[in-house]
């Protein structure tokens, strides 16, 4: 029998990952810890399961109840039972067996500058600052803007559904509102003059860009070691430079924690896992005994250090991390940490009062309207594009929002029937002869149906096929090559793009599935209800899109397909057999190019298979639109989900705190605060 306080221990655990919420009953939460202890499974990981069940299994979002709890069971017992079945002994032994050690690399000398291509001068928008008053460099001016969605903020505050929520346990009926963010602002109009003459109206919006699209068409597959070594080197540099720019007055100096000392220290490294099989698919787990803390070459001569965390109340790391330790190593052979350095923050956007001015005459009463989806967007079983079809005629006919911003896969090169290249068009006399052209014949003839004054912007994925850039950062499509019309912007993925005032940061890559991290959660320090709130937090404080590092891989069981072939003898040759299309390949000389910039986003979008979802943290809007057609076994289902922004215009005048603020009383430059003036909506399709 588990005493109470046990199972408060674990609900604890449960909440830091699946959300807070009076379903976590205490018969769920034994249920639950029976599970994480029977399969060896932290919370984090007992939640992915949940949802993978959810969506690949009942293809239903159930509730969390002891039949369905029962239900799971089975589920993990089965795919328990297949796996064990998979490795042969061979590759078992193989496995074991291998202890290959890579020879250190001596740094180059080669010195970086603005136009090397791992540290992109990427061009500030015109007439857009981040304030260098009175609060330190890259400090978030406004201390609320560090709280995350406040407790009255209708929205994915858990991952179940809040009572004003409608129940999704059952189908959703088709472009109906699952959750909403800030539901006491009306629904905006959007683009009331589409019914106007498209030669005398006036477009309320100004569309910029924020990135140096030169710096994307760099070639791929042509990675040099010492490069790659020097761009994660000055990753941890830049941040130690960060640290003490910041905090001059700090009497503690950096040192090197591999060496033995007797006193603290302050040091700076990326977090690693301890065994080179580590993979977040795999059996082989990372726990708070197996980090590691890499130095960079000029610190540390690049070695790896064994972390103690034993000291630590509260904390959250992952493969890739830059971290900031204060602490010492005794005995030489582990670093015990006493403390975590908080990372400097970027600071919010602000914008003039004069392009304020200009925003509020352009928008009038009607604000600005921005709908937002990701791909895949037809079944992956099929190349049928008849709900995109009638995506573009809600558009067109109600919706009329102004922007519309499009993730992909378009065509998603893990389709069934792209896998196969069994591909037929019907009523089409010539077949295409490529990927390309099946684009511009399935995917192109719909875009054009968008009407030419609704802005659409185009953003790739690195399961597209019709692209050349299969890796991340990753270039744009190509405009001509595919027939697209004017009112369809390309840009590149990750990329940032200004809609008048609004700041909009989007990155088409899944980091709140990649992103596994080691947590405990610290009672006296800063909290988040869910790992959705903790990834988020980690992007911004890592100033990166996607800050893992490396890059996750996708895991075919040789169940699921033919008996793969002896490529070669050796580890690798059986390793690769069982690996799939799915995981991001990371370039690294252009990590660069994942950056955020100069300042946070107003607006983070970044489409994940997990469960959609709108909060804000940071005084950022992050949206996960989920996708527009979830994966699923059965052919004959398309659910999926994509979000709708509603931005109430700025009123300089307008007083309180719901509205822009200036930075100070005489001050022209003023926050846009459009976390307190936007409605985000998650719509099912």
């Amino acid at each position: 029998m588990s005493t109470q306080v046990e199972i408060d221990a674990i609900r604890k655990e449960l909440v830091s990952s699946f959300g807070s919420s009076d379903l976590l009953t205490e018969d769920v939460c034994k249920e639950l810890g029976t599970l994480m202890s029977l399969y060896q499974l932290s919370s984090d990981d007992l939640y992915i399961k949940w949802e993978s069940f959810n969506v690949a299994e009942v293809q239903e979002n159930l509730d969390l109840t002891i039949e369905n709890i029962d239900r799971f069971q089975k589920y993990l017992q089965s795919s328990l039972s297949t796996s064990r079945a998979t490795p042969t002994a061979k590759r078992a032994r193989d496995i074991q067996g291998s202890n290959i050690k890579k020879k250190p690399i001596i740094r180059s000398n080669a010195d970086f500058n603005s136009s090397s291509p791992v540290i992109p001068s990427t061009p500030n928008l015109k007439k857009r600052k981040v304030i260098e008053e009175a609060t330190p460099a890259f400090k978030t001016p406004r201390a609320d803007f560090n709280a995350s969605s406040p407790a009255d903020f209708n929205t994915a505050n858990n991952t179940f559904q809040s009572p004003s929520t409608p129940n999704v346990s059952k189908k959703q009926e088709s472009n109906t509102i699952i959750e909403t963010l800030n539901p006491e602002i009306d629904v905006l109009p959007g683009f009331v003059q589409l019914d106007e003459d498209p030669a005398t109206s006036l477009k309320p919006y100004k569309l910029m860009y924020n990135f140096d699209a030169s710096k994307f068409k760099y070639r791929t597959m042509s990675m040099k070691l010492l490069e790659s070594a020097d761009v994660l080197d000055d990753q941890i540099d830049s941040f130690t430079q960060l640290y003490i720019d910041n905090h001059k007055e700090d009497g503690n100096l950096f040192g090197n924690p591999c060496i033995s000392s007797q006193f603290d220290i302050n040091c700076c490294g990326r977090i690693v896992p301890d065994s080179p099989n580590y993979d977040k698919t795999a059996s082989v787990q990372l726990n708070s005994t197996s980090l590691y803390l890499e130095t960079s070459r000029i610190n540390g001569i690049g070695q790896r250090i064994p972390l103690d965390l034993s000291q630590l109340k509260g904390y959250s790391f992952f493969p890739g991390q830059i971290v900031l330790l204060r602490g010492r190593n005794p005995t030489g052979r582990s670093f015990t940490i006493k403390e975590v350095l908080e990372i400097p923050e970027l600071g919010a956007a602000v914008s003039s009062r004069q392009d304020l001015e200009e925003f509020e005459e352009m928008t009038a009463e009607n604000g600005l309207k921005i709908m937002v989806a990701a791909g895949p967007f037809s079944n992956h079983h099929s190349l049928n594009y008849s709900k995109l079809e009638k995506l573009t005629e809600i558009i067109n006919n109600s919706m009329k929002p102004h922007v519309v911003v499009l993730n992909g896969p378009f065509i998603d090169i893990t389709n069934s029937m792209v896998a196969s290249g069994d591909i037929e068009i019907p009523d089409d006399k010539s077949p295409p002869r490529n990927l390309d052209e099946l684009f511009k014949k399935l995917i192109s003839p719909i875009l054009r149906k968008i009407d030419s004054r609704i802005q659409v912007i185009l953003i790739p994925s690195v399961n597209d096929t019709a692209i050349k850039h299969c890796s991340y950062p990753q270039d744009s499509f190509e405009r001509k090559k595919f027939g697209l019309p004017k009112n369809v912007r390309i840009v590149p993925n990750p990329s940032s793009v200004s809609v008048n005032e609004v700041l909009i940061a989007n990155s088409n890559l899944d980091v709140f599935k990649d992103l596994k991290d080691v947590h405990q959660e610290n009672p006296e320090g800063k909290s988040f209800s869910n790992r959705f709130e903790r990834i988020a937090n980690h992007i911004f404080e890592q100033r990166r899109f996607y800050p893992v590092f490396p890059g996750s891989i996708k895991r075919v069981t040789p169940f699921q397909t033919a008996t793969p072939p002896e490529l070669h003898e050796g580890i690798m040759g059986k390793e690769l057999s069982f690996t799939s299309v799915g995981g991001p390949s990371l370039e690294v000389p252009y990590l660069g190019l994942t950056e955020l910039g100069d300042s946070l986003p107003d607006i983070l979008i970044s489409p994940s298979d997990l469960k959609s979802f709108v909060k804000v943290i940071s005084g950022v809007v992050v949206i996960n639109p989920g996708y527009y057609i979830k994966l699923n076994k059965d052919p004959t289902r398309e659910d999926g989900t994509y979000a709708v922004i509603n931005i109430t215009p700025p009123q300089l005048n307008a007083g309180g705190d719901n509205n822009v603020q200036p930075v100070s009383e005489d001050s022209e430059l003023y926050f846009h605060n459009i976390h307190k003036r936007t409605r985000v909506d998650i719509y099912s399709t």
